[in-house]
């Protein structure tokens, strides 16, 4: 009996091809990671992500807990519209970089709305084209609609995640947040 070895069909990746791939693997765990563990090793996979917590402090006192969801946020927005849009947004010349600056341009708007909720200004909290529409003024009414989807489902899919979180991230917001000095997100 004789064994025939047929050529491999495994692609050899040169190392920035696997770190992308790992990247693109790593940002879904992100969201469904239960537990700071698996948070962590997902943002580990995903090292050379654009948003970074950095982001979202210019100084030691911005190293709140409500910075750091809205953080959480804008790494969930930009997943959900890379996912399902971001092949689209290419035709407006929106790419992953975009995208990405876009999330964290959003999250820190929504800011101001999470503190009048939390201060019973309002009673619900809404999701506005305006933010999309002033980053990307280019799109059309049907893409911004799409966008405000998404970033609805990635709101109310981070807040689903913030229940089970022992960060607090909204109840102690004011909170000095010890995640920004942790070696795994720099």
């Amino acid at each position: 009996m004789t064994k025939h070895i047929e050529k491999s069909r495994v692609k050899v990746l040169a190392d920035n091809e696997a770190q992308k791939l790992f990247q693109k693997f790593a940002a879904p765990l992100f969201r469904v990671a239960n537990s700071v563990t698996r948070k962590k090793g997902a943002h580990e996979l995903a090292k050379e992500d654009i948003i970074k917590p950095t982001s979202f402090y210019s100084r030691e006192s911005e190293k709140t807990k409500l910075n750091w969801f809205c953080y959480e946020i804008a790494l969930s927005i930009e997943l959900d519209i890379k996912r399902n849009l971001g092949k689209e947004l290419m035709k407006y010349k929106i790419d992953d970089k975009a995208i990405a600056e876009f999330s964290i341009y959003y999250s820190k708007a929504m800011k101001e709305i999470i503190l009048q909720k939390l201060n019973g200004k309002i009673k619900t909290v809404i999701h506005s084209y305006e933010p999309i529409e002033s980053y990307f003024p280019k799109i059309n009414d049907k893409m911004v609609n799409k966008m405000l989807d998404l970033i609805a489902k990635a709101w109310d899919e981070q807040l689903s995640v913030c229940v089970n979180c022992p960060n607090r991230c909204i109840s102690e917001k004011d909170v000095y947040c010890t995640m920004f000095d942790n070696d795994y997100y720099k």
